[in-house]
């Protein structure tokens, strides 16, 4: 037998040389979206996204004016102490004996 001239020899293209008969089935039933689908998808996203940065601006706007007000009657709070010690004189306490 002399060398092999390949011209007996049924040839693939490269790209289907190694790829497994079940993986081309597998290929012709898969399913495709649509562009406008996936422009709908996103549109839907970038809405979640949207509500979401909103809800958590206006959560830190409502601890920041929750902080403030507490503040607020801390500070009113110490300011009625004061009025409440200058009121009240306190007696100097006695000697017993």
């Amino acid at each position: 037998m002399g060398p092999d001239t390949g011209l007996t020899r049924m040839t693939t293209r490269s790209k289907n040389a190694t790829t497994h008969p079940g993986i081309m089935a597998q290929d012709a039933l898969r399913v495709y979206r649509k562009k406008e689908d996936i422009d709908k998808e996103k549109e839907l996203k970038n809405g979640q996204k949207e509500a979401k940065r909103k809800q958590r601006i206006a959560d830190e706007l409502q601890q920041a004016a929750g902080k403030a007000y507490i503040a607020r009657l801390k500070a009113e709070e110490a300011a009625a102490a004061a009025d409440m010690e200058i009121e009240i004189p306190r007696k100097r306490p006695r000697a017993n004996g």
